[in-house]
């Protein structure tokens, strides 16, 4: 096997495995519980969701108006958690929502409202895979759903982002297929980022919660394919 061949062969391995689908189980928690309500920005509620109540799927997720907010009611049941830390990931990355409380007190519920303005500064519309856990002495509960920011995606920053990484991308791979081999590597990152954003504005999840980093692997495969065909100059 040529050096180069093999080269892609162990990268294409990994891709591979990030191919296989992630289970789309009911909005699953575990050690607790939460019921969700949706609401339009004039209060209206317009989904609710309970844990477990088979919603929450990626053929099912939960509906959330950006101009909105979702008010929260949470169970630890017997479950008293103090010292606890807790975390949101989304499609499995971490984010900066993440925090933690003494609870001095050994409280088991809590409630809340979130204003998801305040927490994406501009309009986000799409599929999303959401992941939360909060652990602590004394126990720790976790869980995941999907959610679906509505509205268009046309004209949004991230629609504009993702084209433009989409068009830079392609430059970048033909600028590294006709010049230097790094920057059709970078074509590839920004054709992958493009493609993945693109996937998630208009819910393609073709592998569940990991095709967005299947999408930036693949490009980045792609870009390096490009590196290796390139021509030999003198």
């Amino acid at each position: 096997m040529r050096p180069a061949v093999r080269r892609l062969a162990s990268i294409a391995l990994p891709v591979l495995i990030l191919l296989i689908p992630a289970s789309a189980a009911a909005f699953p928690l575990t050690n607790c519980a939460l019921h969700l309500d949706s609401m339009h920005a004039n209060g209206d509620i317009f989904a609710t969701a309970d844990s477990g109540d088979g919603f929450g799927t990626q053929a099912d997720p939960v509906l959330v108006d950006w101009d909105g907010t979702v008010e929260w009611i949470g169970t630890m049941g017997t479950l008293v958690i103090k010292d606890h830390s807790w975390s949101v990931s989304v499609f499995n990355l971490p984010t900066p929502q993440r925090g933690g409380d003494a609870n001095a007190d050994g409280k088991t519920d809590g409630d809340g409202t979130v204003q998801v303005s305040d927490i994406l500064p501009f309009k986000v519309t799409g599929l999303f895979y959401v992941s939360g856990q909060i652990s602590g002495t004394g126990g720790s509960c976790e869980g995941s759903g999907w959610v679906r920011l509505i509205g268009d995606a046309f004209g949004t920053i991230p629609f504009w982002v993702a084209l433009g990484s989409i068009v830079l991308g392609a430059v970048g791979l033909w600028a590294g297929f006709r010049r230097a081999w790094g920057w059709a590597v970078i074509g590839g990152l920004l054709l992958g980022l493009g493609g993945a954003l693109m996937l998630i504005m208009y819910a393609v999840m073709l592998v569940g919660s990991w095709t967005p980093l299947a999408a930036l692997a693949i490009g980045l495969v792609l870009g390096i394919v490009v590196a290796f065909l390139r021509p030999e100059t003198v």
